[in-house]
């Protein structure tokens, strides 16, 4: 039911100081969709502009040609249709705090209704975005189930891999440091430490 790892084509939901980052590093090997609401930061990107600097001009502009031109590299848009080529989601918007330090989730399920409009059977969605223990079970997996009408560890899949950049730190960078990852079975813990 889950496509190899040879065979995914890999969304990145969120092109901010942790997605975009994660979008380069997997263009080098996979096709990737880089998917932002903010039109203005993907045709910024498209340029190869990056604003947080957390991505060297000619690194981008390397994975933008290769999608161009038809290869494993990195597309970018604000069109929600093109997230349909994809069977693997990695979400990695912010989590900000309101007035009284309780974590904001709209964005976070904003971001899983748009993934449940598009997921398919055999998918995978890996939240990356900072959250609380239990967050991805109670908070976004019903969304996901309800928007999709599919169901959790039978029809998708679930994994999270908690950010660890440090914006601005140009030593200990994305491809530097230890990832944790999990999944919602054996099986997906093992796919997404793979991933």
């Amino acid at each position: 039911m889950l496509k190899p790892l040879s065979e995914s084509k890999i969304a990145i939901i969120g092109l901010g100081y942790v997605g975009l980052p994660l979008a380069v590093e997997f263009a080098k090997k996979y096709p990737v969709i880089g998917f932002d609401i903010n039109n203005q930061r993907v045709d910024e990107l498209n340029k190869a502009i990056d604003h947080t600097l957390e991505v060297e001009t000619v690194e981008l502009e390397e994975v933008l040609l290769k999608s161009w031109n038809g290869e494993n590299g990195l597309f970018l848009t604000s069109a929600v249709g093109a997230l349909t080529e994809a069977n693997i989601y990695i979400v990695t918007v912010p989590t900000p705090i309101d007035e009284s330090k309780r974590p904001d989730l709209r964005p976070l399920i904003s971001a899983s209704t748009t993934i449940g409009g598009v997921l398919k059977k055999g998918d995978i969605v890996i939240y990356e975005s900072t959250t609380y223990p239990g967050c991805t079970e109670e908070d976004c997996v019903p969304v996901l189930e309800s928007v999709s009408g599919l169901k959790f560890n039978v029809d998708f899949f679930a994994g999270y891999s908690p950010e660890r950049i440090n914006p601005g730190d140009k030593v200990n960078t994305l491809t530097k440091i230890m990832k944790i990852t999990s999944g919602s079975t054996p099986e997906m813990a093992d796919f997404v430490d793979a991933l």
